[in-house]
């Protein structure tokens, strides 16, 4: 993946509670950029923040990464890039993500960013946890 290229950007960030506002606002910023509708805005920052969320409180603490890539005329597309699950965490596949009942404290994150999106990939590859989601563009 060549980074440089216009319709591709990241920005990496320290594994701590403000991150998750910071990647809020920096996808937010390139989507727009991009004249993306604001229900695609909206949605991918809530869905960055929930995964940046999850990469904190369950990652090893390194530096995650934030990455956009807009290559595709038919996919909006953001994935978060963090290091592997503590405690030997078994990563759940997205299929199996579902919405938390009222009964729970927690637990709701990952069922909604399943969801907000059209597609959703997790996988483990040298060490990093790399979730990608896709929303279909829709012409207008």
């Amino acid at each position: 993946m060549n980074i440089s290229a216009v319709d591709r950007e990241q920005q990496i960030f320290d594994a701590v509670p403000a991150s998750a506002s910071a990647a809020r606002k920096f996808v937010g910023e390139i989507l727009r950029v991009r004249e993306a509708p604001v229900a695609v805005v909206l949605d991918f920052k809530l869905v960055v923040s929930e995964l940046v969320a999850n990469a904190i409180e369950h990652g090893d603490g390194d530096n995650l990464t934030v990455r956009a890539n807009f290559s595709d005329s038919q996919w909006w597309e953001i994935e978060v890039i963090s290091g592997l699950v503590k405690n030997g965490t078994k990563l759940r596949q997205p299929n199996d993500w579902t919405v938390a009942g009222n009964e729970h404290s927690s637990g709701r994150g990952l069922g909604i960013v399943r969801k907000l999106m059209d597609d959703v990939v997790t996988e483990i590859s040298d060490g990093l946890v790399n979730v990608r989601c896709r929303q279909r563009r829709i012409e207008n």
